[in-house]
């Protein structure tokens, strides 16, 4: 009987992967709506691709060591304190978990995202906004659950591609339900900033998935081929 086997990712691997997000912090994707300043970089595509590579912890630990190292490099990023990192850090141990197919964990914290923010009296006055915002990564955990659950292993490179969207964009969920709730309580922020931000929020966090699968996917296709195990080729079947 055959049964799996985890193979470790390179600590050199990690570090590179880590400094790589520290360096996208420093490219500027959009500025960040609602009025508490700060900017979207291109690293928020790179934190949740760390998980699908190399795994939910190897993969928080790149994101979070990146992310701080980004925070240094790139204040005008940093929102929520010299503790932010986390958020990117959740995002990647996420996404992590749904590209090993353990999406009820993913869905798990989609419901303690929706309950967290339902509990605040400002999330109750705007409902409205995690039923809209909170839908796309909730179509995406639900697909990828029951749909392409096998797909980022696939031979085919568009099943594979839409695999590590869901995967992303499960993980970003994350970051962006977490932060929200911290935001809200470190700010107090009403209801009219979360109705101004309705119609672009799910719309970033899409175009970030987008992007992490769009890097991510020839990655996994690659990296194996130089004998750089990532993904579902971390594992590995033994006797």
């Amino acid at each position: 009987m055959k049964k799996k086997k985890l193979i470790t990712t390179h600590p050199a691997i990690i570090a590179v992967w880590a400094a790589l997000i520290a360096v996208a912090s420093l490219l500027p994707a959009f500025p960040l709506i609602g009025g508490t300043g700060g900017t979207f970089s291109l690293g928020n595509a790179l934190t949740p691709l760390s998980g699908v590579l190399f795994g939910p912890f190897a993969g928080a630990i790149a994101s979070a060591i990146g992310a701080f190292l980004g925070q240094l490099l790139a204040p005008n990023t940093v929102i929520l304190g010299p503790l932010q990192f986390i958020l990117p850090a959740l995002a990647a141990l996420f996404a992590g978990f749904a590209m090993q197919k353990k999406w009820y964990l993913a869905f798990a914290m989609y419901v303690i995202n929706m309950i967290a923010f339902l509990s605040l009296p400002v999330g109750r006055e705007a409902y409205i906004f995690p039923l809209v915002v909170y839908t796309p990564p909730l179509i995406a955990i639900l697909f990828g659950w029951f749909v392409a659950k096998d797909w980022i292993s696939s031979s085919n490179r568009a099943k594979m591609l839409v695999a590590v969207f869901c995967c992303a964009l499960a993980g970003t969920h994350v970051d962006n339900g977490v932060g929200n709730v911290w935001a809200t309580i470190m700010f107090g922020l009403p209801k009219e900033v979360f109705f101004s931000i309705l119609a672009i929020a799910p719309i970033e966090r899409v175009l970030f998935a987008l992007g992490s699968a769009i890097i991510g996917t020839p990655l996994l296709v690659g990296l194996p081929k130089i004998s750089i195990p990532v993904g579902p080729a971390l594992e590995e079947e033994e006797e």
